[in-house]
């Protein structure tokens, strides 16, 4: 049975590339990136991102769902992706989830001891953790480092969920 333990879905909001990884227990099971591939339209981006987050808690029957807390600002993407958050959490609810969210500054500040730490600091850290992932550190070209990062940022989410009671809010 999968939900044994503490089965974790990190997810990582992106209304392009949305990172997820699975955590069982200590176990890093299944890490990635998803693409939402649709037409700049915001419902069409809002549709196919709950499709997606569906499909994997339907794949991976985790019983916590663990999200990035977005940021706010007035430009339109940003609109979106913060309704795109609000949307998993909100699937994560009705699904009979625990449903956690975690600060960016949060993440880092727990898995390197810096709450402004780069992207590029979380992955090296994750990669200590997890040597199977530094065969996605330094890519040939940079989009490729971008796109894995968003991976990278939802496995460091799962790790702080894993350890969540060790966090001062």
């Amino acid at each position: 049975m999968f939900n044994r333990g503490k089965r974790i879905l990190a997810i990582d909001p992106g209304t392009y590339f949305t990172g997820f990884a699975v955590l069982d227990q200590e176990k890093l099971i299944h890490h990635g990136v998803k693409e939402i591939r649709v037409q700049r339209i915001p419902h069409l981006i809002i549709e196919e991102g709950r499709k997606t987050i569906l499909q994997m808690i339907k794949d991976f029957k985790p019983n916590i769902l663990v999200v990035e807390k977005t940021f706010f600002s007035k430009h339109k993407n940003t609109s979106i992706l913060n309704v795109f958050a609000d949307e998993i959490m909100a699937i994560g609810k009705i699904k009979r989830l625990k449903v956690l969210s975690y600060a960016p500054n949060t993440v880092k500040k727990f898995i390197t001891g810096n709450g402004y730490a780069t992207k590029e600091q979380v992955a090296e850290k994750i990669c200590l953790k997890y040597p199977g992932l530094k065969i996605y550190m330094n890519q040939d070209k940079k989009w490729k480092d971008r796109y894995h990062q968003n991976m990278f940022d939802a496995v460091a989410l799962g790790v702080v969920c894993q350890n969540h009671n060790n966090i001062v809010y």
